[in-house]
Formats: structure tokens, C-alpha cells, sequence
């Protein structure tokens, strides 16, 4: 089956490795000690909240049965290979993209 891995860029550090979206896909964010809110893919142990990622930031999802990103209306915005994306908007991703979500970036590999 197919796997899905998100890597801090430039480090390589593998930060999940997951199945591609389905149903719901992903919510990539930050947990905190003000909300109960836990993202699926919780960025706040690689210093998301100082690197500018909203606690609901961008979501992976399952569309037009490809992997494609979503900003989700973030502050400080959601880059695909360094270009903002129109929040609400689907854009597909490819092995090897980078996004970047404040200042956090992630590569995007699809095995």
C-alpha cells in the first residue's frame, strides 16, 4: 500500500509517514495548551507555533483522485514549491514538492 511521508526541509527529518487521503484527508497544524483542538498531523514539536503555523493551517486531501493541498484560510499563508496558494483552493502535489506552511517546510513524498 502506498505511504505518504512529510520531511522538514532541509534536515530530512521524516515528520509522519501516513496513507494517502481518502475520505477526510489530513489537517496539518499545531496543537497548544489553549485549545483542545489536535490536528492530525501536528506540527508543534518542530517549533510551529515560532515558525508562524496556524492551529488549523492547510489539509491533505484526496481530490480528483490525486493527493492535493488546501490552505484553510491560515495567517500566515500556505506555499506550494515557494508560491501562495489561494486559500479554499485545491492544488496537486507531486513526490518531491515542497510546502511550506509559515515558515516550516515540509517535502511531500508518495510511495
Amino acid at each position: 500500500m502506498k505511504q505518504l511521508t512529510l520531511r522538514r526541509h532541509p534536515d530530512n527529518l521524516i515528520i509522519t509517514q501516513v496513507h494517502p487521503p481518502e475520505h477526510n484527508g489530513y489537517v496539518l497544524g499545531r496543537s497548544d495548551d489553549n485549545s483542545d483542538f489536535v490536528p492530525d498531523i501536528d506540527l508543534a514539536q518542530f517549533d510551529a507555533r515560532e515558525l508562524g503555523v496556524s492551529r488549523r493551517h492547510a489539509a491533505l486531501v484526496r481530490f480528483q483522485g490525486a493527493t492535493h493541498v488546501i490552505d484553510l484560510g491560515s495567517v500566515n499563508g500556505t506555499f506550494l514549491n515557494g508560491k501562495r496558494l489561494i486559500s479554499d483552493m485545491p492544488y496537486p502535489v507531486m513526490s518531491g514538492n515542497v510546502i511550506r506552511v509559515g515558515t516550516l517546510e515540509l517535502v511531500i513524498d508518495e510511495e
